[in-house]
């Protein structure tokens, strides 16, 4: 089925270009190489934290290799609406896995007590905002394509602007992210300078997890930034309409990610998980070890 036609004040096509058959073998060859890679990180540490980053690979993987179909058929629906809806949620795994390793920062760096909430607290509070978003921009990416080539024009327009709501409650999540974890620092930067003071041996490995955590934050929330403003100017709009601002602003973010990711291994500094502790009180978050003591 083709593009719906043009009306007055109505101009929506999947694609304004064909798209690049070398950009999307190259973009799907190196993130599978970075899936496989990650994978096999995982298969050795088999830490569970890492299989969202795998899937948010594999989005990727998936939806560079329909734009390949695209290619051939830029009219057709079936890869468009498949990459369409994979490339826009994938990075929602990504974020998913930096949400979870902040309440696993601050136990690392024993800042239960300075923090404002519960460290547990802020993966429930992150995660199940992603889980809303990841809902949202995959129904509305859905919506908007599926029923477009039906001619249901207003649901594809609604569809269009859940998508921009969910982005820009990603990117409004992503900044209260950061602000929460630039306050936890103050505030342990605070601890440690007494605990220095009193001679308390110091561990440094939570600010190298926070400085990892800032630059794959800041990645992955210039690339939402980029997605809510490419929607919000709408389908016939520049950004939309040219091809090269997808590979600049969204590719490429999210490769480096993907790479800091793998190589920098934030999850190394957590080789400990979350339990309940079996105390009277119930609410004590502690780090059961691996190891026997």
């Amino acid at each position: 089925m083709a593009n719906p036609p043009k009306a007055p004040n109505f101009d929506w096509k999947m694609y304004r270009y064909i798209p690049s058959l070398a950009g999307a073998i190259i973009s799907m060859t190196i993130f599978l190489i970075l899936t496989l890679l990650l994978f096999w990180q995982w298969f050795r540490t088999r830490n569970h934290i890492l299989i969202f980053v795998i899937v948010g690979a594999i989005c990727e993987v998936s939806g560079y290799g329909n734009r390949i179909g695209s290619h051939f058929d830029n009219e057709a629906w079936g890869p468009f609406i498949t990459q369409s809806t994979l490339l826009l949620v994938g990075p929602l795994f990504f974020a998913a896995t930096i949400y979870m390793m902040l309440g696993r920062t601050i136990v690392l760096a024993g800042g239960e007590d300075v923090s404002l909430i519960k460290p547990r607290w802020y993966t429930r509070v992150f995660v199940g905002a992603d889980i809303f978003t990841l809902v949202l921009q995959g129904l509305g990416t859905f919506l908007s394509a599926s029923v477009m080539g039906t001619m249901k024009l207003r649901l594809a327009i609604a569809g269009e602007k859940i998508v921009i709501a969910g982005l820009a409650l990603q990117v409004a999540t992503f900044v209260f992210f950061l602000i929460a974890a630039s306050d936890f620092q103050v505030r342990m930067e605070r601890k440690a300078t007494v605990s220095a003071s009193l001679g308390t041996p110091a561990n440094s490995d939570w600010r190298k997890l926070l400085w990892i955590l800032y630059s794959v934050s800041s990645l992955i929330l210039f690339r939402c930034t980029f997605r809510l403003i490419e929607y919000a100017m709408g389908n016939a709009a520049y950004l939309i309409a040219h091809e090269w601002t997808l590979y600049v602003f969204d590719t490429v973010p999210m490769f480096l990610t993907a790479v800091l990711l793998l190589v920098l291994q934030p999850t190394k500094y957590v080789t400990k998980e979350y339990r309940k502790s079996s105390s009277d009180s119930g609410d004590e978050v502690q780090l059961e070890s691996g190891e026997a003591k």
